[in-house]
């Protein structure tokens, strides 16, 4: 089971729909998937056809076969759910007290012989965060190709590392460069930076911007399926074979 953490220094980088659009793919490609949602905002369900006034999900009933559900392109999916404050700070505390309760959860679904668990996560420092690098084989940072996202790197990578450090399955962190315009100085500037940084490692595949995006989600649908023609589509299918390619 190789258990793939996307996480981000900032929001607004895309990465939920990143997160979705690769279990699509990968489901596309034969594996058995299974995309798991550990950030609060709970919208990685949006992307997978989830109906907006469902309210369940692993806040309220955990990780294990009946808390799961499955996205009408076949996916498998685990939605953070609906939470009140309270709610939440009981459930991170929990969390604290538990640092491997997520990993304890996946050894247990482990029967249901899925290939591949995709972990959606908040931006920057988190006990979400921690539960997921717990329990992952590697980590995309996901980056738009601007000064602020670039200035995250140090800061995610820091984070990466320390909670990765008794971690004796992980095997690296990538960065990967969404919403890439096919013009623009400062992008391609940024990718040049990453690209020649000796503490990056960057995937060998850019994720272009286009609209079909957005649009694909207002009709609760993932790009894969929406556009599959489209180049940020064959984008996404180079990152699906390289995971697959690099896959231990």
């Amino acid at each position: 089971m190789d258990v793939i953490c996307f996480v981000s220094g900032k929001g607004g980088v895309g990465k939920s729909t990143l997160t979705a659009n690769v279990a699509s793919a990968l489901h596309q490609a034969g594996k058995r998937v299974l995309a798991i949602d550990l950030d609060p905002q709970n919208n990685l369900r949006l992307h997978l056809g989830m109906e907006v006034q469902d309210n369940a999900g692993l806040v309220r009933e955990g990780l294990q076969p009946g808390s799961l559900f499955t996205s009408p392109a076949g996916v498998h999916f685990v939605p953070f759910g609906q939470a009140s404050g309270d709610d939440l700070q009981e459930f991170a505390g929990f969390l604290r007290r538990h640092p491997h309760w997520l990993a304890a959860g996946l050894r247990a679904l482990a029967p249901l012989g899925f290939d591949y668990v995709l972990v959606d996560t908040p931006p920057g420092p988190s006990v979400y965060l921690q539960q997921a690098l717990h329990a992952a084989t590697r980590a995309l940072a996901v980056l738009l190709p601007d000064a602020a996202s670039y200035a995250t790197v140090a800061q995610i990578s820091d984070l990466v590392e320390r909670h990765t450090e008794d971690n004796p399955r992980f095997e690296g962190l990538h960065v990967v460069l969404n919403q890439m315009p096919l013009k623009g100085q400062l992008a391609h500037h940024v990718r040049e930076a990453l690209a020649n940084d000796p503490d990056v490692r960057l995937a060998p595949v850019t994720i272009h911007r286009d609209p079909r995006v957005g649009m694909a989600l207002a009709n609760q649908d993932t790009l894969v399926a929406y556009a599959p023609a489209a180049m940020v589509t064959a984008d996404i299918q180079y990152l699906i074979d390289w995971l697959l390619d690099t896959t231990t």
